[in-house]
């Protein structure tokens, strides 16, 4: 009798250790692990792995979060620090005041964004930054053959070879300039304009022999179009593409897009959030196009208190216990992890978190509907989880 009381106690403690360990993907890893080593022992969910290298990625422990305006830039100051040429027109459209210099031999456009405010509206879409483009002989447009923007590559990129980054050397010295050079040169004129602090994210030497390989694709790939732009390249098309992200506290501020787990009712877009970026075109006549776009002015915000937060391993314990319970297609993979700044919009400013940003890659297949013909693709998406909470913030799964 005293044999099976002990046995039928046994018994119990073992279902009851069990139902409090559950599985590993149910227990989160303390905060102080080591990403590599969870990587090394985690179950993942069938058909999900993991490609990025956790040697490489970074962590601090502890941040703030801010309440933050865009940023808005002295279109004066811009003007006297980036024009080149005497301004011969001045013009205030929907998105900021606008500055065209020149002539037909070298010719600029600045457009200074201030969110509608000196057009009158105050609901000017863009802000945050600015935009500049500078045309030389005449020459407005190219046939594009480089996507111009960073992160990963859309469905367009992937279909049309002339537009594929991965063909240019990152930071390959070109004819007109030493790559080093260049890049302080634009940096220089950046934070001239009143630029806030940033750091470099991508960056491509766009040779004369890639780009007439990829011009090359463009033909081939618009062969039935009555569209094609003829072009005869040469030396003096030869640029440097950088792309930059903001910074607060060596911490980079989000520069691709996600959506915000709140979904519409919170955000006009359907709850895309404002992704941050900075780009610079660089040639043989100097800066030639910057893009900037939804800059915050941090040193104006409010800085809450510095914030414990989650390690890398916690935060993909969060996306990991999701993906449990879905049904994944073969070849999901997470393919990036970092740590960012994203913001959410709060009353008429932006609530700046830091965040856990995991790309996600999920194999898709387009079908054209005439021929029938199957072209295999990636879809791209962020998993983004609060490291001030550990909470899921994005809502794409």
């Amino acid at each position: 009798m005293r044999r099976s009381i002990i046995l039928l106690f046994s018994i119990v403690s073992m279902i009851f250790v069990t139902a409090c360990e559950g599985t590993q993907a149910d227990r989160k890893p303390s905060e102080k692990i080591d990403l590599e080593a969870f990587l090394q022992t985690v179950e993942l969910p069938k058909n999900l792995s993991i490609s990025f290298d956790p040697t490489k990625v970074s962590f601090v422990d502890s941040a703030r979060i801010y309440t933050a305006d865009l940023l808005e830039l002295n279109p004066d100051i811009v003007a006297e620090k980036l024009l080149r040429r005497e301004v011969v027109e001045r013009l205030s459209y929907a998105e900021g005041p606008a500055f065209q210099t020149g002539d037909e031999s070298f010719k600029e456009y600045l457009t200074v964004f201030d969110g509608g405010k000196s057009f009158g509206s105050g609901d000017g879409g863009n802000g945050g930054g600015m935009h500049y483009s500078a045309y030389v002989n005449g020459i407005i447009r190219r046939p594009a053959v480089i996507a111009n923007y960073a992160g990963p590559p859309d469905m367009t990129e992937q279909l049309q070879r002339s537009l594929r980054r991965s063909d240019y050397a990152s930071s390959k010295d070109l004819s007109f300039m030493n790559y080093t050079d260049a890049l302080k040169a634009v940096q220089k004129q950046l934070y001239a304009i009143g630029i806030p602090e940033l750091g470099l994210a991508e960056t491509y030497s766009l040779d004369l022999d890639t780009i007439r390989e990829h011009y090359a694709f463009y033909l081939e790939e618009n062969r039935d179009s009555d569209e094609i732009q003829e072009y005869t390249w040469s030396r003096d098309d030869e640029r440097y593409l950088f792309h930059f992200r903001q910074l607060i506290n060596s911490i980079p501020v989000v520069n691709v897009s996600w959506h915000w787990g709140k979904g519409t009712s919170a955000d006009a877009s359907g709850g895309i959030m404002r992704e941050t970026h900075v780009n610079a075109a660089y040639t043989k006549d100097g800066v030639t196009n910057i893009s900037a776009i939804n800059l915050f002015d941090i040193p104006n915000g409010i800085a809450g208190e510095d914030a414990s937060l989650v390690g890398a391993a916690e935060a993909l314990q969060v996306l990991i216990s999701e993906y449990a319970d879905l049904i994944l297609e073969e070849g999901t993979t997470v393919i990036s992890a970092e740590l960012v700044y994203v913001s959410v919009p709060e009353e008429k400013k932006y609530k700046l978190i830091p965040a856990w940003i995991f790309g996600i890659e999920k194999p898709n297949v387009l079908i054209d509907n005439d021929s029938g013909v199957k072209t295999p693709y990636n879809e791209y998406s962020q998993y983004v989880v609060d490291a001030s909470t550990g909470t899921k913030l994005s809502g794409v799964r």
